[in-house]
């Protein structure tokens, strides 16, 4: 299941640290463990999630190139085995993807001062708590969950409706979760994932310039549904 490594990580770890902005030392944590690697044939990096014997279940692969959008997970891999990291707390993290999962991590520990490693951390592959159900069956002691998934503000459906399918399923896990008995929180990206808002964070934006930034967007995307719709009812 797993792609031939590469003999060094170089162009994954400037991938993840240059483009991505991710935090150093967390990109060294992963790779150091094996989490994440270099892919031998492309280049690509590889992120790994582990079953609780060590055997790896899940592989994710990216492109390592900031003109790329190529994205794809290993054939046979089980997304609910995770990209993961076993904290100490109480608390549970859920992100969608290892790049948000240490974008969330790096904005925690280089802008607020927090201790990344003291919370588990999880990525889910998808938008499926099939990865949830499983990390929390191995970790009894958690009783907190708080849902850091995408903010899909712009996304439509396939009538053209916007639909903001990160939080719609945030809520959707809100509700589910707090039913079996966990204290929940949804941690809303203030652009469309927490990569995104560590990139521009790095720039020196402030959450405020980040914030304005969506709200234009929304008002942008707001006008060309009104245009279309109006539009349509002239075609009637």
């Amino acid at each position: 299941m797993l792609p031939e490594k590469a003999d060094n990580m170089k162009r994954a770890y400037w991938y993840l640290v240059s483009v991505r902005g991710i935090s150093p030392k967390i990109v060294s944590h992963f790779m150091n463990r094996k989490m994440i690697y270099q892919e031998k044939k492309y280049g690509n990096c590889v992120f790994v999630g582990y079953d609780a014997e060590g055997t790896a279940r899940y592989c994710s692969m990216r492109a390592a190139r900031d003109n790329s959008s190529f994205k794809m997970d290993a054939t046979g891999s089980d997304k609910s085995s995770p990209f993961f990291h076993e904290g100490k707390t109480d608390l549970l993290i859920v992100t969608e993807a290892p790049i948000d999962l240490m974008s969330h991590a790096s904005i925690a520990a280089d802008f607020y001062g927090r201790d990344w490693m003291q919370d588990h951390r999880i990525s889910t592959g998808c938008l499926w708590n099939g990865a949830i159900d499983r990390y929390l069956e191995g970790h009894p002691q958690i009783k907190r969950l708080v849902f850091a998934v995408d903010n899909d503000y712009l996304a439509r459906d396939k009538n053209g409706q916007l639909r903001n399918w990160g939080q719609l399923t945030a809520a959707k896990w809100m509700k589910a979760y707090t039913e079996k008995g966990y204290a929940c929180a949804v941690h809303v990206p203030h652009l469309n994932d927490f990569n995104t808002d560590l990139v521009e964070m790095r720039k020196g934006r402030s959450v405020e310039d980040l914030d304005r930034q969506r709200m234009a967007e929304l008002e942008t995307a707001f006008e060309q549904s009104a245009e279309e719709e109006s539009e349509q009812c002239m075609e009637v």
